[in-house]
């Protein structure tokens, strides 16, 4: 099975880790109710800690439902747990006590918030979540020094995870970076830079890949190989810059057309352009080439009136190599030009 990108496994991991946190709280919530049951009853459903486990709830449903929106979802999230902390705070400067539970939780965030977000907002996120906690034991002192100590070993435990985390993250974003950057470099480098179809190479390789699997699955595999019709003319007529532009077109036209059904287009040298149709016998084939034949000639290509002479070749059986198709199709495509150009063989 082919691995999945990098960004793909990333969005799939914050999905995980999002859900991960929101089932671990839920958890906390049940068992802590079971274990020390609230003497308040009915009422405790109101309380910051119950309160939080309906946006946890929340959470993990949303995130389950709409995958793809899951930095969204934890946005508001987090904007939840904030209010929740806001709550929790005077309540626990009042008792004197210490939320020990809350700050666990709080310090637990801040881990997911920079895996979620990334380095750049996910340290906003933290800062502000930070600020508003220590501002809040600030307005609804006085607190005790001992209190005041668990407070600030507290905040500084926050901020150690947050370091690590904003050094995980960094890492994870660089190697990142450097898999996009190389990902897009290996693309270019198997494209035509002229008609961005693929190169040769590429389309030898994409050929090679074709064939075994057409064979693996005991599936039809037809090619076209097709040339534009008196192209040295178009070149010594208009200028070169001219006949690059009807390239250009001329292999824009045929990814269009192909596109869509699986079909992959490549410039084989000069003029001429490989089609390769996976899945489609000789009939079929012969029906596309015919199609792409009248595409080309009855609209003008980079404003000139061009035609193209089409070849196709099926796969015939596991003796077929892509040296015996090739030549078949090119056969057949001198085959159109000698018997008079625009048309298929």
């Amino acid at each position: 099975m082919k691995p999945l990108p990098l960004p793909q496994l990333l969005q799939r991991n914050r999905v995980m880790v999002v859900c991960s946190a929101s089932f671990a709280y839920l958890l906390y919530a049940a068992l802590t109710a079971l274990v020390d049951p609230p003497r308040e009853g009915w009422a405790a459903l109101a309380n910051p800690k119950n309160i939080a486990a309906a946006v946890a709830l929340l959470t993990a449903a949303a995130t389950l439902w709409q995958p793809r929106h899951v930095q969204g979802i934890y946005a508001v999230t987090s904007v939840g747990y904030l209010l929740v902390a806001i709550l929790e705070i005077p309540r626990a400067v009042a008792w004197g006590d210490m939320p020990m539970h809350l700050t666990l939780w709080l310090t637990l965030n801040v881990l997911v918030s920079y895996l979620v977000f990334g380095t750049r907002l996910g340290t906003g996120v933290n800062v502000v979540s930070v600020l508003t906690m220590l501002v809040s034991v600030l307005m609804n002192g006085p607190v005790a020094p001992s209190n005041l100590a668990d407070w600030l070993t507290a905040v500084i435990v926050m901020g150690g995870t947050g370091l690590i985390a904003f050094s995980t993250v960094t890492f994870i974003e660089q190697n990142l970076s450097a898999d996009l950057y190389t990902t897009e470099r290996l693309r270019a480098a198997r494209k035509d830079a002229l008609t961005e179809v693929l190169g040769r190479s590429a389309t030898e390789e994409e050929l090679e890949r074709s064939i075994q699997q057409a064979l693996k699955n005991r599936a039809p595999l037809s090619i076209i190989v097709t040339d534009i019709d008196h192209f040295k003319r178009v070149n010594d007529v208009h200028g070169h810059g001219a006949g690059d532009d009807v390239l250009r077109s001329f292999g824009k036209r045929l990814r269009r057309s192909v596109g869509g059904s699986g079909g992959q287009v490549g410039r084989w040298g000069g003029e001429e352009f490989l089609v390769i149709l996976p899945g489609l016998a000789r009939p079929d084939a012969l029906a596309v080439a015919e199609r792409l034949r009248a595409e080309v000639a009855g609209e003008p290509i980079a404003g000139l009136d061009v035609t193209a002479s089409f070849g196709v070749g099926s796969l015939r059986g596991a003796e077929d190599n892509a040296e015996d198709l090739f030549a078949r199709a090119d056969s057949a495509m001198y085959n159109a030009k000698r018997s008079g150009r625009n048309s298929v063989r």
